[in-house]
């Protein structure tokens, strides 16, 4: 989108309106694109867990695994951080807050932020600061941006500006939490009153954008004569096989995702061809594979010559397979494209709401899975938990809620903060 942002209230305050909720513990990257005329524009904005561990991992091994989800995601040349942290500017035993004192303009490209603006208003009531556990959390998390920072310019990306929200206030990570401004003037700025009036509205949290289902009235008449009814998993690879070329289209460009497509694919056959796919193990799988765009057994390239009656095969073949799993997202080594899963991920919040009751907790399930894979943990765990509230013995939502409760990452992630030097 096109945005008018030109000053950190207006930057804060388009957030929600991009994610669709205020996120916590998180880092946020508003992505900049620069098109042949000069013009800048907000590519797209990115999310990503974080807290002190993160920032842990990335002071010790380097900010790599997030410079490649922003060059993953689109041609960037510069991006705004945004690190929601509930801790950010107290000690949990001191809940003191600084005065307010206004906020700069966004600092133009190849400013990382480092220094404070001299014109900035300073209080003259300074918070004491001296609290040793309220220094080292800050210290460690500037330390954590200024690697992000340096990764993002060996990819030719400028760090634009650097902020921080915490109980209310948000301010510039560079000015170690002294000065900060209500966050009221960020949900009245100029460009988040623009996104209000247009109709956003963002939920008061992540939970809320759990897709749910039609009424089982509304279920009923869209299935008509054919409520009951049920594809062959043949059959159902088959739809799939001939929808795939127009859904794998909607991968291209960096534009937002188009939902009206997606909701013009979503007819009732194919509905019931997913339906289908999600009953077995196997199939699931192996329609997970190929939802990820990026599995190798199951390319585009490879998908394009999958013909009526050949995809089930190679589906069988594949999903079977020890080696194969290996490579699905999340098991892979491989950092994902996020624009592929995300695209996996729309696709399927598409269909969950007019899907069979009986695999709806396979499609939550799934989409948790994906949603984990590219490193949020927080839409992963509502979705396996939807999951679960249907199906409490659905092992894949099982496995994602124990991986979130547990830390543990996607492979690529981890290996980026193990094996990279």
């Amino acid at each position: 989108m096109q945005t008018k942002a030109k000053t950190a209230e207006d930057l804060i305050g388009i957030v929600p309106h991009t994610l669709g909720y205020v996120p916590q513990e998180s880092l946020v990257a508003i992505i900049v694109g620069t098109d042949e005329h000069g013009l800048q524009t907000c590519a797209t904005t990115l999310r990503v867990d974080f807290d002190l561990e993160t920032a842990a991992h990335i002071v010790a091994e380097g900010g790599q695994w997030f410079s490649r989800l922003i060059t993953g995601a689109c041609t960037a040349t510069g991006v705004f951080l945004v690190l929601y942290d509930p801790r950010y500017l107290n000690d949990p035993h001191d809940l003191n807050y600084p005065q307010d004192h206004g906020s700069d303009s966004l600092r133009s490209p190849g400013d990382h932020g480092r220094g404070a603006d001299p014109s900035a208003d300073v209080s003259s009531e300074e918070p004491d600061w001296d609290d040793e556990y309220p220094r080292v959390h800050r210290d460690l998390i500037r330390a954590a941006i200024d690697e992000i920072a340096l990764s993002l310019g060996d990819c030719g990306i400028d760090t634009l500006s650097a902020w921080w929200v915490s109980e209310g206030r948000f301010g510039r990570i560079d000015d170690d939490g002294a000065s900060s401004t209500g966050l009221e003037a960020a949900s009245a700025s100029a460009c988040a009153t623009e996104l209000v009036a247009a109709g956003s509205s963002p939920a008061g949290s992540p939970q809320e954008l759990v897709v749910g289902p039609v009424s089982a009235a509304e279920f009923a008449d869209r299935r008509g004569h054919l409520d009951g009814e049920w594809l062959s998993i043949e059959d159902g690879f088959d739809v799939l096989s001939a929808i795939y070329p127009r859904l794998a289209r909607l991968r291209e460009g960096e534009d937002a995702l188009d939902h009206g497509a997606l909701a013009e694919l979503m007819t009732l056959q194919t509905v019931m061809a997913i339906d289908s796919l999600l009953v077995e193990k196997w199939s699931r799988d192996a329609f997970e594979m190929i939802l990820s765009f990026d599995h190798p057994n199951f390319t585009p390239e490879d998908m394009d010559r999958c013909r009526p009656g050949k995809l089930h095969l190679r589906a069988w073949k594949y999903a079977k397979s020890p080696q194969a799993a290996q490579h699905m997202v999340g098991l892979s080594p491989r950092a994902p494209r996020p624009r592929d899963v995300q695209l996996g991920i729309e696709f399927l919040k598409t269909y969950i709401p007019l899907g069979h009751p009986d695999v709806r907790a396979a499609a939550y399930a799934v989409i948790a899975w994906f949603e984990w894979s590219l490193g949020g943990s927080t839409m992963a765990e509502h979705y396996a938990r939807a999951g679960l509230a249907l199906d409490s013995e659905n092992s894949m939502a099982s496995l994602v809620l124990d991986a979130v409760e547990h830390g543990y990452l996607p492979r690529w992630l981890m290996s980026a903060h193990r094996d990279l030097g």
